[in-house]
Order: C-alpha cells, then sequence, then structure tokens
C-alpha cells in the first residue's frame, strides 16, 4: 500500500504537504499569467480605456430637465462642470442653457388629448460639451461612459444634482 497508518506517501511525504505544494504551483502560475497578460496590454485597465487619446472628438449631448422650478434653472451657469453622479468623473462644460415652458399631455372632460402648461414649473436644456468618441456600439466619454439616447443619467454640477433625459448626441470631431 502506498499511504502508511500517519497518511504519509511511501512512509515520507505527507499528503496534506503534497496539496499545499499544489496550490502554491498553481498560484505562482496564475499570478504569472495574469502579470504576463498586463504587460502585454491583453486587460482592460483603468489607464486603459476604449477609446484612445488621439480619437477622442467632443460630444455635443443636449439633456433635458422635466418640469423643474425656476430655482433649478437660474442654479445653472454656462461654463459649469458636470460629472456622472454614479462615477463622480468629470463629464464635460455647461456650454448652454435654456428653458422651455413645461408642459404635458392631459386629456380634457371628453376625454381628448390637449397640451396643457404646468404652471410654476419649466423644463431646461443643457448643451455639454463632452470629450468623447463614437464607437461602433454607440456613444462613450472619454472615461468609458456609454451615453444613449433618450436614456436618464443622473449628474451633478456644483450647485444642483439632477437626472435628465439625453434628446440629443452630436458628434463634433476634432473639436
Amino acid at each position: 500500500m502506498m499511504l502508511d497508518k500517519k497518511g504519509r506517501l511511501f512512509g515520507k511525504v505527507s499528503i496534506i504537504d503534497i496539496l499545499v505544494v499544489l496550490i502554491l504551483i498553481a498560484a505562482v502560475l496564475g499570478g504569472a499569467m495574469a502579470y504576463q497578460k498586463i504587460t502585454n496590454k491583453d486587460v482592460l485597465t483603468e489607464n486603459k480605456g476604449l477609446i484612445q487619446n488621439s480619437a477622442i472628438d467632443t460630444l455635443e449631448v443636449k439633456m433635458r430637465l422635466n418640469e423643474v422650478r425656476d430655482v433649478t434653472y437660474n442654479a445653472i451657469s454656462i461654463g459649469d462642470d458636470v460629472y456622472s453622479a454614479e462615477t463622480n468623473k468629470l463629464l464635460g462644460v455647461i456650454v448652454d442653457v435654456a428653458q422651455e415652458p413645461a408642459s404635458k399631455l392631459i386629456y380634457d372632460l371628453k376625454g381628448k388629448a390637449v397640451e396643457a402648461t404646468i404652471p410654476d414649473r419649466i423644463d431646461v436644456v443643457l448643451t455639454v460639451h463632452i470629450p468623447g468618441s463614437r464607437l461602433e456600439n454607440g456613444y462613450f466619454t472619454a472615461d468609458n461612459i456609454q451615453l444613449v439616447y433618450d436614456s436618464s443619467m443622473e449628474i451633478k454640477t456644483p450647485s444642483i444634482q439632477t437626472t435628465p433625459v439625453i434628446e440629443t448626441i452630436t458628434l463634433i470631431p476634432g473639436a
């Protein structure tokens, strides 16, 4: 028999010792493979993004804040930095702020759909210039945050935190 009463293989080496040595060998090999992938740039690290720095253009993104009060509009200024509330990363800079009367589709007593103005509320349209690019699978900021039409995105400026809807994304090459 290969094992003795003390659990040693051939009376010399413990099975537990062999398992420990095999685990150490597997850990060293796994570490070496991971190091090799990182040095060969096969792994997406924080310093290696989807967009290469030479490929960055400017994305002009129009975002709509629906049914806000005047105080929100007055707190937004051209030149304010815009950050992603989720990642705290800088998205871009506000280049234009516009307001429109807030309205909503309602039904009158006869069941007819009517566009009605909402009292004491406005819609604010922010135009933000964001460094980024258009790739095969969509628009991405320089920090690899995907921008999607008609989606909500929580943002922060120095004075507000809100969740506008992305209305349009226009690529401005080389800007």
